[in-house]
């Protein structure tokens, strides 16, 4: 992806595929596409691209985090690619849970409280993924014509999305390791406000225009944040047998709170 033009009004473009011109507070979003682009790439491109970049514009936080509610409140999952963060999601979902995020949180500040709006119902799931949580005789849609991640949506009846905004209440930063720590398979470290803004700056969405301006919002957004939020990291194998134990350690640590 390219990106030209002035922080309220710019230009994002992806080679072969389509172009995308947002005018200021992007009141209008066109859009150039190809005459063979899919439908659900252009789809994919739109929810899962564009409109994050353009809402992390818009004096919102906005991270690359997987999301469900649980008690009324928000529980967010945050850490790099490959870590699992849309399979937890899921998996939470497939207990009852509603999915709030997939790969876009987006917090805004209410007062003492940090809100968190959905964007859309649905998530993206690599095969093995899917297979493993909700078994090999199910079809979903792709994401795109370029990848073998799948599209879960509210059609299937499998998961509940939450429709409405809620309070961010916990984080947690996904690690994973081939290792046990302590002996255990899973395991929760709560995170020091320093600690947890070093680990928070690495997540948002970010369009590089106006660095400077956007930049000091982002930082300071993220600063309030490490300092009123529960930020704790978890430590687990990637193992899908290990679901259930990441459920009731998640679940034991939030009643603490």
């Amino acid at each position: 992806m390219s990106v030209a033009g002035l922080p309220s009004d710019f230009h994002l473009s992806f080679p072969k595929l389509a172009h995308f011109s947002v005018s200021a507070a992007a009141k209008e979003i066109c859009c150039y596409c190809k005459s063979e682009i899919s439908p659900v790439t252009l789809l994919h491109l739109f929810l899962d691209l564009v409109m994050p970049l353009i809402l992390s514009q818009q004096e919102k936080l906005v991270l690359h985090a997987g999301a469900v509610m649980i008690s009324g409140k928000v529980i967010a999952f945050i850490g790099g690619t490959g870590q699992g963060k849309s399979s937890i999601t899921a998996s939470f979902g497939q207990k009852g849970f509603p999915v709030v995020a997939d790969d876009c949180l987006v917090i805004e500040d209410k007062g003492r409280h940090r809100i968190c709006t959905p964007l859309y119902p649905g998530l993206r799931l690599w095969p093995d993924a899917v297979f493993e949580l909700f078994g090999g005789d199910l079809i979903l849609p792709a994401v795109a014509h370029y990848t073998e991640k799948r599209r879960l949506g509210p059609d299937t009846g499998l998961l509940d999305f939450c429709r409405e905004p809620g309070p961010l209440e916990h984080m947690y930063v996904l690690s994973t390791r081939p290792e046990r720590k302590y002996g255990q398979a899973v395991t929760i470290d709560p995170l020091s406000p320093r600690e947890a803004l070093m680990e928070l700056v690495k997540h948002p969405y970010r369009l590089g225009l106006n660095p400077r301006q956007r930049l000091k919002h982002e930082f300071e957004a993220i600063g309030r944040l490490a300092n009123s939020l529960a930020v704790s990291r978890l430590y687990y194998s990637r193992d899908y047998a290990l679901l259930p134990e990441v459920h009731g350690a998640i679940l034991a640590d939030l009643d603490q709170d």
